[in-house]
């Protein structure tokens, strides 16, 4: 059994406890009342980007384009390409092939100082990404400048980002002979749609950029 004593001690700290709890519920009585919280005001609406917007389309004809890689030992590299609607539409970011149609995301707006600010994101094969952001400036139909920065993913090695400066203009129409497509790069001739796998009746696409012009593209197949 506890002793008398023991018993006491408990019992004084009881009562301290007991004392120190009423002094807290007296000082909460004597509380100054917190004053009312400013209530919360609403967020500002995100302002949403630009939509996007189609560029101008290349004037049909023979088109000189000059590919500079920024950081390059090697020169420019230069080529003359036969454009109709079809081909422009089908064009890469860099206009020197027809992969337009990998490009899933594409963003294009009109800047404030006239330039078109460019974004896109490009699957060449599966899993190899490039992603591409520029400015292009565009004279007339007959001229333009560009310049991309492209940064490749998912391609190990060949992983990198380029920065590049594109000069476009408008040489006339084809020549006689050229079919849309055809491309001249260092004297060699080949035919983008060739190479993409679209076959064409090359023959009913006639003159482009001429009078007289043929102006329908061919229907093309896919294999």
């Amino acid at each position: 059994m506890p002793s008398f004593a023991g018993s006491l001690y408990f019992a004084g700290r009881l009562g301290r406890l007991g004392m120190v709890a009423a002094v807290f519920i007296v000082s909460g009585c004597h509380k100054k009342p917190e004053p009312p919280v400013a209530p919360v005001p609403k967020p500002t609406p995100v302002v949403t980007s630009k939509p996007s917007v189609p560029l101008p389309a290349r004037q049909p004809g023979l088109w000189e384009t000059r590919v500079t890689e920024q950081g390059s030992a090697g020169g420019a590299q230069i080529l003359q390409i036969c454009i109709d609607a079809d081909t422009d539409r089908r064009l890469g970011i860099l206009g020197t092939d027809l992969s337009g149609d990998t490009c899933t995301r594409r963003t294009v707006s009109l800047e404030n100082n006239g330039s078109w600010g460019l974004l896109a994101e490009c699957t060449m094969v599966p899993g190899v990404v490039t992603e591409y952001s520029g400015a292009i400036t565009i004279g007339s139909d007959q001229t333009y400048d560009m310049k991309v920065r492209a940064q490749t993913t998912g391609a190990n090695q060949l992983n990198r980002v380029t920065n590049y400066v594109v000069t476009s203009k408008r040489l006339g129409g084809c020549k006689a002979g050229q079919a849309p497509g055809d491309i001249v790069n260092d004297g060699v001739k080949m035919n983008l749609f060739d190479m993409a796998g679209v076959k064409r009746d090359r023959k009913s696409a006639g003159p482009v950029g001429d009078a007289g012009a043929a102006t329908k593209p061919a229907d093309d197949v896919v294999d």
